[in-house]
């Protein structure tokens, strides 16, 4: 196998997990139309999004060791088969139930994929001088996802219903599948280490800076994650409709996407901690100035983009500046673990807008997400202040 099929797998990464995003952000557009359709409350639109964390509390560590001990392609076609049974059944779902089935089936594939992606890009690509830029062009996948969940199916939902827009997820996920099962292979270094080594199960054993980046996965995407799935609804209350709403929150998009290469250009094992303490103060900002209606939504956006681009580049290629390849995929899986424990910050933030009819604590709970990722990547940099 020639090395140089190295970038047809990043391609097909990249293609993969945008379809994977899109998949995980259809509630951001379509929550306003649940709740008036299915008759659901927003603290249930809160539980229904952090459904996607409790799979990854129990798949995360298993599936980070099987993508060490495994042929990738043969886990990826498992969890893919979930994520499209499950868009199928919240593309019919009758109830509120229903819907939940479906997103956690769809959950416990995408718990899966999102250990092994960055796990099969960095056994391409580690010890290459663009490994650096890979990693953080792989997370345009992340952008493309959700900007094309907030404007694409937000607009099919506005227009057709939410039904026709989860069916447009179902059957791009049909598509990924079929590209896993013609494209993906395994690096050619990684098949002799399966047939030589047995990587034994140890996430206790990876490391203090691991378990910190853990902190990070989980309350950076616990801030950012509540932005947009809250957001549109809040613009909505401001007299907004449905599709200016999801295109004004996914225009931080624009933003990340330009700035990526270009941060992910300096990115490396110092400088990580550095761009994700930046990101996370750029997100606290971006929430801060959201509330006054003077500051428009354009500007919050450019925050939020700025943001996303310096810290999700250095969460993704963090775990695989610490420790070593055979255990980057239980790496990944500690830190999708960590990730899933959001489940419990967005129906918090729900709540409180429930409560209390305003967004004041939700956003003030966001930025607090966010406050705990800054001290973790502060801590980081100074326990590894010898790097």
């Amino acid at each position: 196998m020639k090395a140089s099929y190295r970038w047809t797998i990043f391609a097909v990464t990249v293609f993969i997990t945008s379809i994977g995003l899109m998949a995980w952000a259809a509630v951001f557009p379509l929550l306003n139309l649940w709740v008036r359709d299915l008759g659901i409350s927003r603290t249930q639109g809160g539980v229904l999004f952090a459904l996607y964390y409790i799979p990854g509390m129990i798949v995360a560590l298993p599936g980070g060791w099987s993508f060490d001990r495994f042929p990738a392609r043969t886990v990826f076609l498992i969890s893919w088969s979930l994520l499209l049974g499950g868009s199928a059944v919240m593309s019919v779902a009758p109830t509120f139930l229903v819907l939940c089935l479906g997103r956690l089936l769809l959950s416990i594939g995408l718990n899966v994929h999102h250990v092994g992606a960055p796990k099969l890009l960095a056994a391409w690509f580690r010890g290459r001088k663009e490994f650096g830029l890979v990693m953080g062009l792989y997370t345009w996948s992340y952008t493309i996802g959700i900007f094309a969940s907030l404007n694409a199916l937000g607009s099919i939902g506005e227009h057709h219903g939410w039904r026709p827009a989860m069916y447009t997820v179902a059957g791009l996920v049909a598509v990924a599948l079929t590209a896993i099962a013609l494209l993906l292979r395994p690096a050619p270094e990684t098949i002799e280490e399966s047939a030589s080594a047995r990587v034994p199960f140890r996430p206790q054993k990876l490391g203090l800076a691991l378990w910190l980046v853990a902190l990070m996965y989980l309350f950076y995407n616990a801030g950012s994650d509540s932005y947009y799935t809250f957001t549109p609804d809040y613009l909505v209350r401001r007299g907004y409709g449905l599709a200016r709403a999801s295109y004004l929150v996914s225009m931080y998009a624009w933003v990340a996407f330009a700035l990526k290469p270009l941060f992910a250009s300096f990115l490396n094992r110092r400088t990580a901690p550095y761009f994700v303490a930046i990101g996370s103060c750029s997100a606290i900002a971006a929430f801060a100035l959201l509330l006054p209606h003077t500051i428009h939504a354009y500007a919050v956006s450019a925050l939020v983009g700025i943001s996303i681009a310096l810290t999700m580049p250095s969460l993704v290629a963090l775990p695989a500046f610490i420790v070593s390849s055979k255990e980057t995929g239980q790496a990944y899986g500690l830190c999708q673990l960590f990730y899933s424990l959001g489940f419990f910050a967005q129906p918090l933030i729900g709540f409180s807008i429930d409560r209390t009819g305003q967004y004041y604590w939700a956003y003030a709970l966001m930025a607090l997400y966010c406050g705990v990722s800054l001290v973790s990547a502060v801590a980081l940099r100074v326990l590894r202040a010898g790097d």
